[in-house]
């Protein structure tokens, strides 16, 4: 789950009316759990990961939507989030409530579906009765609950970095990173001492994504401080540079280094964020020119339509020249 700058979403589908997209990684993540496990367990594990990982951002976003945001999901390689953005500043208790809804839906439909089987949670012996009542078990009531460890980039960190930060401005949120890190590295070594080897690539896991966390402000100050910043044609790249002028709050430079990306990469993305920017510095008919663009662009059926249905500012385009009513409206 993450809170991001007004921005694209490109590909994918619609669930619950939040646009969501799966990457190719996911399905290699749950293909692996097929493999890892014996059959049949292997197929419960990869079906209830896959399921209640949906279940768990579906909670970020529902309460994103709750708080007046629009909000988009991404499924990936041992990782998904939720993204969303508001025009509102959100308080750090909307903030909160988004973060800590995520595991709190997780583990709550698991228990509802444990319960409807006639599996008591709290029992060894039912939850190993069963490929299915264990796959539910681990997957969305362990998994939920070691969501909330509140260290960082799990939820439980997130929810302590925004009190954090909340208390103490542009310092919090970093000061529980690095203690994220540290006390990861310092259970990592346990975790080698006393030989639970199993537990290994989750800490690994979690201090790579720790450490990027850590680099990435330093990275991207030094691309966006090159004068001669250049889009480079990878469209989740210059995403992630687009996304960073915007946070430094320079939209034009955005724009220009959007509309660069398109040419080197005419890509619906591309194109839509171009739409994206142009409409937030108030130029309507670049932002129609380049909802067209992006209306050729598409792939996916109705991949226009579900982007335009996440940003309720496009209605202002409604009647345009060059705009036309059907990419308002799901077939």
């Amino acid at each position: 789950m993450k809170q991001t700058p007004p921005r694209r979403f490109s590909g994918g589908f619609s669930v619950f009316g939040f646009p969501t997209r799966i990457r190719p990684g996911f399905g290699i993540f749950l293909l692996l759990l097929t493999i890892i496990y014996p059959a049949p367990l292997g197929l419960w594990v990869a079906l209830a990961m896959g399921v209640f990982t949906l279940v768990h951002e579906l909670g970020h976003a529902f309460a994103a939507r709750r708080a007046g945001c629009t909000a988009s999901i991404s499924l990936d390689f041992m990782v998904a989030y939720a993204s969303y953005s508001s025009n509102n500043e959100l308080n750090w208790r909307a903030k909160s409530l988004i973060t800590i809804s995520g595991p709190a839906l997780q583990i709550g439909s698991a228990l509802l579906v444990l319960a409807s089987a006639g599996v008591n949670p709290m029992s060894r012996n039912d939850i190993t009765s069963s490929s299915f009542a264990a796959s539910v078990w681990w997957s969305g009531i362990a998994l939920g609950l070691l969501n909330l460890v509140p260290l960082l980039p799990l939820d439980g960190g997130a929810l302590v970095a925004t009190i954090a930060e909340h208390f103490a401005p542009g310092k919090g949120r970093n000061a529980v990173l690095y203690l994220s890190f540290g006390i990861t590295i310092g259970i990592t070594g346990l975790t080698l001492y006393i030989d639970a080897i199993g537990l290994m690539p989750l800490f690994i896991f979690m201090l790579m994504m720790q450490w990027q966390q850590i680099a990435a402000p330093r990275r991207m100050k030094l691309l966006i401080d090159n004068a001669e910043l250049q889009a480079t044609g990878d469209p989740r790249l210059d995403g992630a540079i687009i996304d960073s002028l915007l946070t430094a709050q320079e939209t034009e430079r955005a724009l220009q280094f959007a509309k660069e990306a398109y040419r080197l990469c005419p890509a619906f993305s591309n194109a839509y964020v171009c739409a994206v920017l142009s409409l937030q510095c108030g130029k309507n008919d670049d932002a129609a020119t380049w909802v067209a663009a992006a209306y050729r662009s598409q792939i996916k059926p109705n991949e226009l339509t579900t982007a335009l249905a996440s940003r309720p500012e496009w209605e202002l385009l409604r009647g345009h020249p060059g705009i036309s009513d059907e990419w308002f409206t799901r077939s």
